[in-house]
C-alpha cells in the first residue's frame, strides 16, 4: 500500500505503522515516514 500524503500527525503515524507492519525497523520507518511528510527528522537526546 502506498504512503499517504501530508504532514498531519495521524498521516505519518499511520505511515510508520504501514512501513512497520511491511518489515522495516522502527529507526527507519521514523525517518520514511517524516520525509514523505516532508518534516525534519526528529533530534535525540545531546550526549
Amino acid at each position: 500500500m502506498p504512503l499517504k500524503k501530508g504532514s498531519s500527525k495521524k498521516a505519518v503515524s499511520g505511515n510508520i505503522r504501514e512501513l512497520m507492519h511491511s518489515g522495516r525497523p522502527q529507526k527507519q520507518a521514523v525517518a520514511i515516514a517524516m520525509r514523505t511528510a516532508g518534516k525534519a527528522r526528529p533530534r535525540g537526546k545531546k550526549r
